[in-house]
C-alpha cells in the first residue's frame, strides 16, 4: 500500500539543529546567545534533566529565567500563566511534551525562541494495548486509519472511564498514528509530538550531535519540518555558530588520544571480546535469549569485573556501567550495584568524574518502528542511531573534560562502530 506522507508543518524558519560533538560548547553558546539578546525576546529553554534547568536560571544572569511550579495546580498550567506573562522560562523534556491546543495558541501569539537540548522523545508506541486490541477496535469501526497514518475515534458515546480511554483521547487531539503490516492488519498504536508545535515560534535551535542517526530526524522528515545544520566553535573567546561541515570536527583527535579501549595483549590467555564476538550480541533480543544461561551470564559479569579490578586496577568509584533495563540485574558485576548509569542517558554531568566505562549493550532500533518509517518513505540509519546513543553515553564520564578514559564494550559491533568514528570521524 502506497501511504501519504502526514501533513506538511512548515515552521515560520528552519530549525536551526547544532550538530556539534559534547563539550564542543553548545550549551555555552545558547546561555551567551540568550544573555547578548535584545531586552523584547523572550525565550524557552528545555532541557532533559532538572539540575540543567537550575543551570540555564544560573547562568543566564543577564536575564530573568522562571520555571514553572505546581503549587496552586499542575506545571502544565502554570507554564502557560508564564508565557502569557512573557518570561524567560526554562523547564524540561517531560512537560514540554504535555503540550496541548491551548499552550500553542500562546506560544502562537507570544513569539519565543525556543532551544531545544538535546532531542526529545517525539514518538513513543502505546505497548499496553495487544494486536487483538487493535484488531478488535479496528474489525469493529470504532478506529479507522487514514491514508496518512493517523487513526480516527469513530465512537462519540464511549465510557470515558473505559479501557481504551487512553486510545481515544489521543486520537481525537490528532496525535495518534497507527504502524500496519502488508497485510493492512494492525500492529501497533504510536503517540506523536503534535508537529505543529514547531510552527509556534520566531526561531527554534535544537542541541545535538549526530542527528542523522536520531529518531527525532526521521520523525522531522515523516512530518516535513524543515531544518538546517550548524555547528558551534569558540573564535576569539567567543562562541559562534559556524558552517557544518560532515565529518569534520577539530576535537575528535583530542578525543581519540584519551579514550582507550579494551582489546586483548597477545599474552592474554582470555579474550574478553569474545562473548560479543557475533552482530547481534548484547542487542535486546540476544540478552533476553541468555536470560537463563547462568554460565555466560556469570563470564560476563566476571570479565565485567576483571576489566575495572584488574585491568584498570580501580574501584567501583571510578566505575559507570550499563546494560539495557531489562538485563541490569542479570547481568550487574560484583561491585557495581550503584555505578549504574541508564544506557538512553544524555545531558547530564551527574557521572563527569567517571574513568572508567562498561557498556554491555548493542543499539539497534525497535524494527517496528524502522519499518514505520520506512513504510512512510523515511529511513534510518541505524549504525548512526547506534554510534550517537554509544557516544552520548560515553561523553557522561570524565572525557567532555578531556579526561582519559577505558572502555570496555564487548559487542563487536558497538566496539567497531566508535574505533572507525575515532579513526576516521563522522
Amino acid at each position: 500500500m502506497n501511504l501519504v506522507k502526514p501533513t506538511q508543518f512548515l515552521t515560520k524558519k528552519s530549525i536551526k539543529v547544532i550538530d556539534s560533538i559534547m563539550g564542543s560548547g553548545k550549551s555555552s553558546w545558547a546561555i551567551q546567545h540568550m544573555n547578548n539578546a535584545p531586552a523584547r525576546q523572550k525565550f524557552i529553554y528545555i532541557t532533559p534533566f532538572t539540575d540543567e534547568v537550575d543551570r540555564i536560571i544560573t547562568s543566564c544572569d543577564k536575564r530573568e529565567f522562571v520555571q514553572p511550579v505546581n503549587d496552586e495546580g499542575t506545571k502544565l498550567e502554570d507554564i502557560k500563566r508564564l508565557i502569557a506573562e512573557g518570561a524567560d522560562i526554562a523547564s524540561t523534556h517531560a512537560l514540554f511534551q504535555r503540550v496541548d491546543a491551548e499552550l500553542l495558541e500562546l506560544l502562537e501569539i507570544e513569539n519565543y525562541t525556543l532551544i531545544l537540548d538535546e532531542v526529545m522523545n517525539v514518538i513513543s508506541p502505546l505497548s499496553e494495548y495487544t494486536k487483538s486490541d487493535l484488531k478488535l477496535l479496528y474489525s469493529e469501526g470504532i478506529i479507522t486509519v487514514d491514508d496518512g497514518g493517523f487513526v480516527h475515534w469513530n465512537s462519540p458515546d464511549y465510557d470515558s472511564d473505559g479501557y481504551f480511554t487512553k486510545i481515544r483521547n489521543l486520537a481525537n487531539s490528532g496525535n495518534l498514528m497507527m504502524y500496519e503490516d502488508e497485510d493492512g492488519q494492525p500492529v501497533v498504536l504510536y503517540w506523536t509530538f503534535p508537529a505543529e508545535s514547531f510552527h509556534c515560534f520566531d526561531d527554534i535551535y535544537l542541541l545535538t550531535y549526530l542527528f542523522d542517526g536520531q529518531i527525532q530526524r526521521a520523525y522531522f522528515d515523516l512530518f516535513k519540518v524543515n531544518y538546517i545544520y550548524h555547528s558551534v566553535a569558540k573564535i576569539d573567546g567567543v562562541y559562534q555558530l559556524t558552517e557544518y561541515k560532515q565529518g569534520h570536527n577539530k576535537q575528535l583527535s583530542h578525543i581519540r588520544n584519551n579514550i582507550t579501549i579494551y582489546t586483548p595483549a597477545p599474552a592474554d590467555k582470555n579474550d574478553m571480546n569474545k562473548v560479543g564476538s557475533k552482530r547481534n550480541d548484547f542487542s535486546v533480543g540476544n540478552l533476553k535469549t541468555r536470560k537463563n544461561q547462568t554460565a555466560v551470564l556469570k563470564v560476563i559479569k566476571n570479565h565485567a569485573y576483571n576489566f575495572y579490578r584488574n585491568k584498570c586496577k580501580t574501584t567501583a568509584e571510578d566505575v559507570m556501567w550499563t546494560t539495557f533495563k531489562e538485563a541490569k540485574d542479570i547481568l550487574q558485576p560484583v561491585g557495581l550495584s550503584d555505578s549504574f548509569v541508564a544506557v538512553n542517558s544524555r545531558a547530564t554531568n551527574q557521572y563527569q568524574d567517571k574513568s572508567v566505562c562498561i557498556y554491555l549493550a548493542n543499539r539497534f532500533m525497535n524494527p517496528v518502528t524502522k519499518n514505520f518509517f520506512s513504510k512512510h518513505g523515511v529511513q534510518v540509519d541505524e549504525d548512526t542511531f547506534a554510534l550517537s546513543e554509544l557516544l552520548q553515553w560515553l561523553f557522561r564520564s570524565r572525557i567532555r573534560h578531556g579526561q582519559p578514559i577505558s572502555v570496555y564494550i564487548p559487542s563487536k559491533r558497538m566496539r567497531d562502530l566508535l574505533t572507525d568514528y575515532l579513526e576516521g570521524g563522522v
